[in-house]
């Protein structure tokens, strides 16, 4: 589901507006409109929730507050399956300590100040602690609380208001921390005891203390041992804090919002407020291997757009410190080529930036191998600290840096600006919520003086998965999504389901009698230079050409094979000379009308694979494994995995059905969404032909139908594309004909395994699946299960006739199984296509499906 539609409901609300709390909350609202000012005004109202819980009375610890949520928020419970497990996600539940989601270059510092200077003025603490998790962003802390402190605006107000404290101390930990002060600590001094007097200044004080923690993600989701000791340290016995406010803009355990935010200003907030940069996301590419110059050209852009007001950067963003330092290396040698710049003016132009250096394993030599040292006295710990002290002023005119290659969970502070380009270079740097969020902070501070909008370009290297491309989607909340999965009120739906289990067995051996016949091998188009399109968000098509330097001329590629021959098999090299492969390799690329000049890394590799089965031993035997079923197991559909859509599937191919006399049948922010679908569904059928596109689109996409015939389990009735569409208006036609019917997710609810050759002239190696089929419907007073994969017409690919075949023998071992055991369940296996459903339902009418074969069945049996 989306991130709005469900995060808004996760957010914690204090029910206490009497008097006295709302007189403290709003005491200091003097003091809030000068330090907040224009579109920062969110922050008052982060500041104020937070103040709420810790003067309120009624509130003596989180685990109050969340069980005040829990009882009165559906949407609280739908996500968590009991209170005790909702409630085991709070370790610090027991005391004042909720967390502020505040989307990355909001401005987080200010909200802290002001959360510590109101605690120390209004007497709710003596002193406050400030945790974070580097000494970069102890820093930058410390050079803002120092500035906000001897703000003499702001002090004077405390003064007019009576304030126990109207300028706080502003130290660090390693002096002597008294009342009135505000120590900024670095989680790290803390527990390594390494001149830090935290320990000394706060033992006994917990009670009179506030503590923020900021970045507080690494509290939750520890990146390495040394930050788990951070939530000890906030448990531990001989400090008894008892008042904790987390403050972070990606407040995820993986894809896991926190479970204690009260406030939350989001990502999609920031960029309609333009407090942030809106970002230009990747729709399509047309990718080929990965390369620079598509980078490089997105950066040359930049400059041309902004260029004359601030010197854009680009940042490249690796899972692994290792990586990041190899990657950097590819970054610099691409920068001296293309520039025809030395590479000492390279290195200066492109820096790396990690929050340590590996000292063990295999990431150790490399990381050694790939940063280039300068001199005998350079060594990759040294270039570290240089790159990071080099950071804070990446964004002066000045500074020689345009390029900067990070990790994506990176502890050290990172306040540039001046980022106009996130590259993604792995996608494994983007596989969470956490990770993503982590990532496009690094570029969505908005650099001052701008004279038009600023966009945050993400140029992923590697082509995203599906799931990838959602995550980044919910993060950025750029679409609306709805939810189908079993919904309780249709109970009465639910239906037994029965599955095999599978491991695999030998079945036998093979071996290879003949030799192979000589290599056959069809090239894939190449070309010197090819022009590649991306699409973005906001700035639509960019077309770059890419110069191919992966590629080799046909004399090397005869080399090359010559040399991958012999280490093979010697007998086949002495038949395949020198001159027969480059005679081989030019006929095939002119035959197929290519340049015959030189061979594309891509189609070397094409010609080394049409080799191989020239190297398979004769007469070796070969174990063939197959899946063999064991036993049977029941399915469960109330607890299939909640699946969800999104407004554009919905509005592109999607289609859902609905019961037209029932409550709604979504709650919290989803109810939102439906009641506005709704109201499109109003407008359109009174105007037709004066309501949006978009009202025009769903509405027709939306269908109702009688209580009588929607014999579901679950909440709504979903499919995609015109052959589901058309057999589920003919389900509900003839539901009559069942008792109940569920269409199954495509992974998750019901799967078995079926192997298939890709290619039809069967020359490949066996592929092994899961087959997810897409309905399975209960037959009216019959204990027989009908189970229907829908195909478009004429769709006989290996895949399906694998598909075809191993499902009926997975249903008809299921059901000899099952008749073993004594149980009078059956199933009845189909293949349709749209030409077959009328045929399909008169034989369920007349009961004689048993044993029948659809006219797409017989085509994939041919």
């Amino acid at each position: 589901m989306s991130l709005h539609l469900r995060i808004a409901d996760q957010v914690l609300k204090a029910e206490d507006t009497r008097e006295a709390t709302e007189a403290v909350v709003h005491k200091y609202d003097a003091f809030l409109n000068l330090l907040c000012a224009d579109h920062y005004s969110f922050q008052r109202d982060a500041v104020r929730e937070s103040l709420r819980l810790l003067v309120s009375d009624k509130y003596p610890g989180l685990e109050r507050l969340a069980r005040e949520n829990w009882n009165a928020r559906e949407a609280i419970r739908q996500r968590h399956e009991s209170v005790d497990a909702y409630l085991a996600k709070m370790p610090l539940r027991d005391r004042k300590s909720v967390s502020l989601d505040l989307a990355t270059g909001t401005g987080k510092s200010f909200v802290m100040y002001a959360l510590a200077a109101i605690a120390l003025a209004e007497g709710l603490a003596e002193r406050v602690l400030v945790l974070c998790p580097s000494l970069t962003i102890e820093e930058g802390l410390l050079e803002k609380f120092i500035a906000l402190a001897g703000n003499g605006e702001l002090s004077g107000i405390m003064k007019e208001l009576g304030a126990a404290v109207a300028i706080p101390g502003i130290k660090r930990g390693n002096e002597t921390i008294q009342s009135g002060d505000i120590c900024v600590e670095n989680i790290h001094a803390v527990y390594e005891n390494t001149g830090s007097s935290i320990r000394d200044s706060f033992r006994g004080q917990g009670a009179r203390t506030l503590v923020l923690n900021d970045e507080a993600h690494h509290l939750f989701s520890p990146p390495d041992r040394r930050l788990k000791e951070w939530m000890k340290f906030l448990q531990h016995a001989d400090f008894g804090f008892r008042q904790i406010v987390n403050v972070t803009g990606t407040p995820y355990v993986d894809d896991d919002y926190f479970p204690d935010v009260v406030f939350r200003y989001g990502l999609k907030q920031a960029i309609a407020d333009k407090v942030v940069k809106k970002p230009n996301y990747k729709l399509e590419d047309t990718y080929s291997a990965q390369d620079w110059q598509k980078t490089y050209a997105i950066h040359q852009k930049n400059r041309k757009d902004y260029g004359k007001e601030v010197k854009p950067i680009s940042i490249v963003v690796t899972q692994e410190i290792a990586r990041c330092v190899e990657v950097w290396r590819e970054l610099v040698d691409f920068l001296a080529t293309k520039e025809g710049i030395s590479r000492e003016v390279a290195e200066r132009k492109a820096i790396w930036v990690t929050s340590g250096v590996p000292s063990s394993g295999d990431a150790k030599p490399r990381v050694e191998a790939a940063y280039a040292p300068r001199d005998d006295k350079d060594s990759p710990e040294k270039r570290r600290k240089e790159n990071l002290a080099s950071l804070k002023q990446v964004d002066d005119a000045g500074s020689p840096v345009e390029w900067i290659v990070s990790v994506s969970m990176l502890t050290e502070g990172w306040d540039v600006k001046n980022v106009f380009q996130v590259v993604p270079h792995e996608s494994r740097a983007f596989s969470s919520k956490l990770l993503i969020a982590q990532v496009l902070g690094r570029g969505l501070r908005v650099p001052p003086g701008l004279s038009k909008e600023p966009l945050l370009t993400i140029n992923n290297h590697e082509a995203w998965s599906e799931e990838v491309g959602n995550l980044l989607k919910e993060v950025l909340e750029v679409e609306n999504t709805l939810s189908w999965g079993y919904d309780p009120r249709r109970r009465k739906y639910v239906f037994p389901l029965h599955n095999l289990t599978y491991e695999p067995e030998q079945r036998g051996v093979e071996a290879k009698r003949e030799q192979a016949r000589p290599p056959d091998v069809t090239f894939l188009p190449q070309d010197r230079k090819t022009t590649e399109y991306s699409t973005f968000s906001e700035t639509g098509t960019l077309a770059v050409e890419i110069q191919h330097h992966d590629l080799f001329e046909i004399e090397d590629a005869a080399k090359l094979m010559r040399l991958f021959l012999r280490e093979k098999d010697e007998k086949i090299a002495a038949a395949w000379p020198k001159k027969r492969l480059k005679e081989f390799i030019v006929s095939r690329l002119s035959g197929a009308g290519q340049d015959a000049t030189f061979l594309s890394r891509q189609n070397y590799l094409l010609l080394q694979h049409s080799f191989s089965p020239m190297f398979r031993e004769l007469d070796k035997e070969h174990p063939r494994m197959s899946q063999t079923a064991k036993d049977v197991v029941l399915v469960d559909l109330t607890v299939v995995p909640r699946q969800s859509f999104s407004e554009s599937m919905l509005k592109e191919h999607g289609s859902i059905w609905t019961v037209r006399e029932e409550s709604p049948p979504y709650g919290g922010q989803e109810l939102h969404l439906w009641e506005q679908y709704q109201q499109f569904r109003k407008l359109y059928a009174d105007y037709p032909d004066g309501v949006s596109d978009q009202a025009k689109a769903i509405s027709s996409k939306i269908h109702n139908v009688d209580v009588g015939k929607f014999k579901l389990p679950w909440n709504v009735h979903y499919v995609t594309h015109e052959p589901e569409r058309k057999f589920s208006d003919l389900l509900f036609e003839n539901a009559g004909l069942f008792d109940a019917f569920a269409k199954m997710p495509n992974m998750g609810g019901y799967a078995f395994p079926y192997s298939y050759k890709p290619a039809k002239a069967a020359k490949t190696h066996v592929a092994n699946e899961n087959f997810n089929p897409d309905f399975f419907i209960k037959l009216s007073a019959r204990h027989d299960i009908v189970v229907v994969e829908i195909k478009a017409e004429g769709d006989d690919s290996n895949r399906n006739r694998a598909k075809c075949r191993d499902g009926l023998k997975h249903f008809e071992t299921l059901s000899e199984r099952l008749k073993e055991s004594g149980e009078p369940w059956r199933y009845h296996f189909y293949f349709l296509s749209p030409e077959d459903y009328t045929n399909f339902f008169e034989h369920v009418r007349n009961q004689s499906y048993a044993g029948w074969r659809s006219g797409l069945m017989q085509e994939l049996d041919a």
